[in-house]
Protein backbone atom coordinates (compact mmCIF):
# COMPACT_ATOMS: atom_id res chain seq x y z
CA UNK A 1 0.00 0.00 0.00
CA UNK A 2 1.33 3.65 -1.27
CA UNK A 3 -1.08 5.58 -0.57
CA UNK A 4 -1.79 7.68 2.91
CA UNK A 5 -4.51 6.82 5.57
CA UNK A 6 -5.83 10.50 7.34
CA UNK A 7 -7.72 10.22 10.09
CA UNK A 8 -8.73 6.47 9.87
CA UNK A 9 -9.76 7.60 6.17
CA UNK A 10 -7.74 6.23 3.27
CA UNK A 11 -6.87 8.28 0.30
CA UNK A 12 -5.51 7.15 -2.51
CA UNK A 13 -4.44 9.43 -4.97
CA UNK A 14 -0.52 9.17 -5.79
CA UNK A 15 1.79 11.94 -7.32
CA UNK A 16 3.03 11.15 -11.06
CA UNK A 17 6.56 11.91 -11.78
CA UNK A 18 5.89 15.02 -13.40
CA UNK A 19 2.91 17.17 -14.43
CA UNK A 20 0.60 15.78 -16.19
CA UNK A 21 0.15 16.92 -19.44
CA UNK A 22 -1.90 14.42 -21.64
CA UNK A 23 -4.71 16.54 -22.45
CA UNK A 24 -5.85 19.56 -23.41
CA UNK A 25 -6.11 22.82 -21.56
CA UNK A 26 -9.33 24.32 -21.09
CA UNK A 27 -8.72 27.56 -22.70
CA UNK A 28 -11.81 28.32 -25.01
CA UNK A 29 -12.30 32.10 -23.92
CA UNK A 30 -15.78 32.27 -25.03
CA UNK A 31 -16.05 29.95 -21.90
CA UNK A 32 -14.01 31.52 -19.42
CA UNK A 33 -16.42 33.79 -17.63
CA UNK A 34 -15.87 37.30 -15.76
CA UNK A 35 -16.26 36.93 -11.60
CA UNK A 36 -18.95 39.45 -12.30
CA UNK A 37 -20.89 36.91 -14.63
CA UNK A 38 -19.59 34.01 -12.40
CA UNK A 39 -21.35 36.41 -9.37
CA UNK A 40 -24.74 36.76 -11.19
CA UNK A 41 -25.03 33.32 -12.04
CA UNK A 42 -24.43 32.39 -8.81
CA UNK A 43 -26.87 34.34 -6.93
CA UNK A 44 -29.87 34.24 -9.30
CA UNK A 45 -33.07 32.80 -7.98
CA UNK A 46 -33.58 30.60 -10.29
CA UNK A 47 -30.46 28.40 -9.93
CA UNK A 48 -31.03 25.18 -7.94
CA UNK A 49 -28.10 24.43 -5.62
CA UNK A 50 -26.26 21.39 -6.45
CA UNK A 51 -26.75 19.92 -2.53
CA UNK A 52 -30.06 20.09 -3.06
CA UNK A 53 -30.09 18.74 -6.75
CA UNK A 54 -27.94 16.32 -5.42
CA UNK A 55 -29.04 14.98 -2.27
CA UNK A 56 -26.66 12.92 0.08
CA UNK A 57 -28.59 10.12 0.53
CA UNK A 58 -28.78 9.25 -2.69
CA UNK A 59 -25.29 10.47 -4.35
CA UNK A 60 -23.27 9.94 -1.26
CA UNK A 61 -20.63 7.25 -1.12
CA UNK A 62 -18.17 5.72 0.99
CA UNK A 63 -14.91 4.18 -0.66
CA UNK A 64 -14.46 1.92 2.84
CA UNK A 65 -10.62 0.63 3.13
CA UNK A 66 -9.67 0.94 -0.01
CA UNK A 67 -7.33 3.51 -1.66
CA UNK A 68 -10.07 4.46 -4.49
CA UNK A 69 -10.69 7.72 -3.89
CA UNK A 70 -10.17 8.95 -7.78
CA UNK A 71 -12.42 6.12 -8.84
CA UNK A 72 -15.26 7.77 -6.57
CA UNK A 73 -14.36 11.35 -7.59
CA UNK A 74 -14.53 10.21 -11.05
CA UNK A 75 -17.36 8.05 -11.45
CA UNK A 76 -19.62 10.17 -9.57
CA UNK A 77 -18.59 13.28 -11.56
CA UNK A 78 -19.37 11.49 -14.49
CA UNK A 79 -23.20 10.34 -12.63
CA UNK A 80 -23.72 14.20 -11.71
CA UNK A 81 -22.61 14.97 -15.64
CA UNK A 82 -25.33 12.39 -17.14
CA UNK A 83 -28.01 14.01 -15.02
CA UNK A 84 -27.18 17.53 -16.16
CA UNK A 85 -26.85 16.50 -19.14
CA UNK A 86 -30.50 15.46 -18.65
CA UNK A 87 -29.93 11.88 -18.68
CA UNK A 88 -31.18 9.63 -16.24
CA UNK A 89 -29.90 8.77 -12.59
CA UNK A 90 -27.14 6.01 -12.97
CA UNK A 91 -25.18 5.24 -9.52
CA UNK A 92 -21.75 4.54 -11.21
CA UNK A 93 -18.79 2.44 -9.41
CA UNK A 94 -16.10 3.73 -7.77
CA UNK A 95 -14.87 0.06 -7.59
CA UNK A 96 -14.92 -0.17 -11.47
CA UNK A 97 -13.32 2.95 -12.50
CA UNK A 98 -10.56 2.27 -9.55
CA UNK A 99 -9.81 -1.08 -10.89
CA UNK A 100 -9.22 0.33 -14.79
CA UNK A 101 -6.52 2.70 -13.15
CA UNK A 102 -4.39 1.20 -10.10
CA UNK A 103 -1.90 -1.49 -11.74
CA UNK A 104 -3.79 -4.41 -10.62
CA UNK A 105 -3.22 -3.20 -7.05
CA UNK A 106 -4.62 -1.19 -4.41
CA UNK A 107 -2.00 1.07 -4.32
CA UNK A 108 -3.93 4.49 -5.32
CA UNK A 109 -3.67 6.05 -8.48
CA UNK A 110 -3.35 8.99 -10.73
CA UNK A 111 -6.04 11.45 -11.10
CA UNK A 112 -5.84 12.13 -15.31
CA UNK A 113 -5.87 8.13 -15.13
CA UNK A 114 -9.31 8.67 -14.19
CA UNK A 115 -10.38 10.99 -16.71
CA UNK A 116 -8.73 9.55 -19.36
CA UNK A 117 -10.67 5.68 -18.28
CA UNK A 118 -13.90 7.69 -18.58
CA UNK A 119 -13.21 8.48 -22.13
CA UNK A 120 -12.19 5.27 -23.00
CA UNK A 121 -13.69 2.95 -21.33
CA UNK A 122 -16.33 3.78 -19.46
CA UNK A 123 -18.19 3.04 -15.60
CA UNK A 124 -20.57 0.38 -14.90
CA UNK A 125 -23.24 0.61 -12.61
CA UNK A 126 -22.40 -0.46 -8.70
CA UNK A 127 -24.57 -2.76 -8.91
CA UNK A 128 -23.07 -5.24 -10.54
CA UNK A 129 -19.47 -4.87 -8.59
CA UNK A 130 -18.86 -5.75 -5.18
CA UNK A 131 -18.07 -2.70 -2.62
CA UNK A 132 -14.59 -2.60 -1.97
CA UNK A 133 -13.53 -4.77 -5.30
CA UNK A 134 -10.63 -3.31 -6.70
CA UNK A 135 -8.85 -5.71 -9.11
CA UNK A 136 -9.70 -5.74 -13.15
CA UNK A 137 -10.00 -9.84 -12.86
CA UNK A 138 -13.05 -9.29 -10.25
CA UNK A 139 -14.96 -7.00 -12.43
CA UNK A 140 -17.98 -9.43 -14.13
CA UNK A 141 -18.47 -9.62 -17.57
CA UNK A 142 -22.07 -7.93 -16.96
CA UNK A 143 -20.28 -4.64 -15.35
CA UNK A 144 -17.33 -4.97 -18.23
CA UNK A 145 -20.60 -4.53 -21.09
CA UNK A 146 -22.57 -2.11 -18.76
CA UNK A 147 -19.23 0.51 -18.62
CA UNK A 148 -19.65 1.03 -22.44
CA UNK A 149 -22.93 2.36 -21.52
CA UNK A 150 -21.57 4.82 -19.29
CA UNK A 151 -18.43 7.41 -20.54
CA UNK A 152 -17.72 10.82 -20.58
CA UNK A 153 -16.77 13.19 -23.38
CA UNK A 154 -15.07 16.49 -23.85
CA UNK A 155 -13.16 16.37 -20.32
CA UNK A 156 -11.46 19.81 -20.24
CA UNK A 157 -8.08 20.72 -17.89
CA UNK A 158 -8.22 23.35 -15.70
CA UNK A 159 -5.31 24.88 -14.17
CA UNK A 160 -6.71 27.88 -12.29
CA UNK A 161 -9.91 29.12 -10.21
CA UNK A 162 -11.68 31.24 -12.93
CA UNK A 163 -11.58 28.39 -14.99
CA UNK A 164 -12.72 26.04 -12.46
CA UNK A 165 -15.64 28.41 -11.43
CA UNK A 166 -16.77 29.15 -14.95
CA UNK A 167 -16.76 25.55 -15.70
CA UNK A 168 -19.04 25.15 -12.72
CA UNK A 169 -21.39 27.09 -13.32
CA UNK A 170 -21.90 26.40 -17.22
CA UNK A 171 -22.57 22.95 -16.05
CA UNK A 172 -19.66 21.14 -16.10
CA UNK A 173 -18.60 18.69 -13.06
CA UNK A 174 -15.09 18.70 -12.11
CA UNK A 175 -12.47 16.57 -10.04
CA UNK A 176 -9.83 17.58 -7.72
CA UNK A 177 -7.12 17.36 -5.90
CA UNK A 178 -6.53 17.61 -2.22
CA UNK A 179 -4.26 17.40 0.40
CA UNK A 180 -5.98 15.14 3.63
CA UNK A 181 -3.69 16.49 6.41
CA UNK A 182 -3.82 19.26 8.92
CA UNK A 183 -7.08 20.82 9.51
CA UNK A 184 -9.10 19.35 6.88
CA UNK A 185 -11.48 17.64 8.63
CA UNK A 186 -12.55 20.54 10.29
CA UNK A 187 -15.36 23.20 9.05
CA UNK A 188 -16.09 26.34 9.55
CA UNK A 189 -19.62 28.04 10.80
CA UNK A 190 -19.84 28.16 7.04
CA UNK A 191 -19.03 24.74 5.99
CA UNK A 192 -15.61 25.55 4.71
CA UNK A 193 -12.96 23.33 5.52
CA UNK A 194 -9.43 24.18 7.56
CA UNK A 195 -6.81 25.14 5.51
CA UNK A 196 -4.89 22.06 4.51
CA UNK A 197 -2.29 22.92 1.62
CA UNK A 198 0.43 20.19 0.75
CA UNK A 199 1.31 18.12 -2.69
CA UNK A 200 -2.20 16.20 -2.69
CA UNK A 201 -2.78 12.65 -1.96
CA UNK A 202 -7.10 12.61 -2.22
CA UNK A 203 -9.20 12.87 -5.26
CA UNK A 204 -12.62 14.78 -4.78
CA UNK A 205 -15.39 15.92 -7.03
CA UNK A 206 -16.92 19.95 -7.05
CA UNK A 207 -19.98 20.41 -8.11
CA UNK A 208 -20.62 23.61 -7.37
CA UNK A 209 -19.50 27.78 -6.82
CA UNK A 210 -20.22 30.12 -4.65
CA UNK A 211 -18.48 33.89 -3.88
CA UNK A 212 -17.83 34.55 -0.44
CA UNK A 213 -18.25 38.02 1.60
CA UNK A 214 -14.31 38.94 0.12
CA UNK A 215 -15.41 38.04 -3.72
CA UNK A 216 -13.55 34.66 -3.23
CA UNK A 217 -14.29 31.45 -4.99
CA UNK A 218 -15.43 28.23 -2.92
CA UNK A 219 -16.24 25.26 -4.44
CA UNK A 220 -18.89 22.73 -3.27
CA UNK A 221 -16.72 19.23 -2.76
CA UNK A 222 -18.38 16.37 -2.79
CA UNK A 223 -15.77 13.32 -1.11
CA UNK A 224 -15.75 9.54 -0.71
CA UNK A 225 -15.66 9.26 3.32
CA UNK A 226 -20.15 9.07 3.76
CA UNK A 227 -22.03 11.07 5.18
CA UNK A 228 -20.28 11.49 8.04
CA UNK A 229 -17.23 13.16 7.30
CA UNK A 230 -18.25 17.28 6.33
CA UNK A 231 -22.00 18.44 6.24
CA UNK A 232 -23.47 15.29 5.14
CA UNK A 233 -20.90 14.08 2.65
CA UNK A 234 -20.15 17.82 1.68
CA UNK A 235 -17.68 20.42 2.36
CA UNK A 236 -16.77 23.62 0.75
CA UNK A 237 -13.04 24.24 -0.34
CA UNK A 238 -11.02 27.42 -1.25
CA UNK A 239 -8.36 28.10 -3.68
CA UNK A 240 -5.60 29.06 -1.48
CA UNK A 241 -6.20 27.14 0.88
CA UNK A 242 -6.58 23.90 -0.76
CA UNK A 243 -6.13 23.81 -4.38
CA UNK A 244 -3.55 26.51 -5.70
CA UNK A 245 -1.33 23.95 -3.93
CA UNK A 246 -2.62 20.80 -5.52
CA UNK A 247 -2.86 21.99 -9.05
CA UNK A 248 0.96 22.40 -9.80
CA UNK A 249 1.42 18.85 -9.36
CA UNK A 250 -2.55 17.00 -10.44
CA UNK A 251 -4.39 17.93 -13.80
CA UNK A 252 -7.64 18.94 -12.28
CA UNK A 253 -10.27 18.14 -14.97
CA UNK A 254 -14.02 19.06 -15.98
CA UNK A 255 -16.61 16.90 -17.59
CA UNK A 256 -18.75 18.30 -19.99
CA UNK A 257 -20.73 15.77 -21.96
CA UNK A 258 -22.10 12.17 -21.22
CA UNK A 259 -22.98 8.82 -23.09
CA UNK A 260 -26.12 7.81 -24.12
CA UNK A 261 -26.81 3.91 -23.51
CA UNK A 262 -25.48 2.06 -26.51
CA UNK A 263 -25.94 -1.39 -25.56
CA UNK A 264 -29.81 -2.78 -26.10
CA UNK A 265 -28.95 -5.59 -24.36
CA UNK A 266 -27.96 -4.37 -20.66
CA UNK A 267 -31.17 -2.79 -19.15
CA UNK A 268 -30.85 0.46 -17.63
CA UNK A 269 -32.12 1.08 -14.08
CA UNK A 270 -33.15 4.12 -13.33
CA UNK A 271 -33.67 5.44 -9.77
Amino acid sequence: MSYEIYDGYHTGLLMPVTRPTTFAAYRVTQKILTRDQIRQITSSPDRTPARQRFPASQWMRSQGGRGSCNGYAGAWALARARVVAGLPFVALSGEYLYSLINGGRDSGSMLDDGMAAIQSKGVSRESYVKHESYLWSQMSEQARQDAANHKGFECYRVDDETELASGLCLGFVGVVAVHAGGSYNRLDSRGVRGVSRGPGNHAVGVQDVRLNGNGDFEFDEFGSWGRSNGQDGYAWLTWDGHLESTVRHHAFYLIRAASDPQQSNVPQVTQ
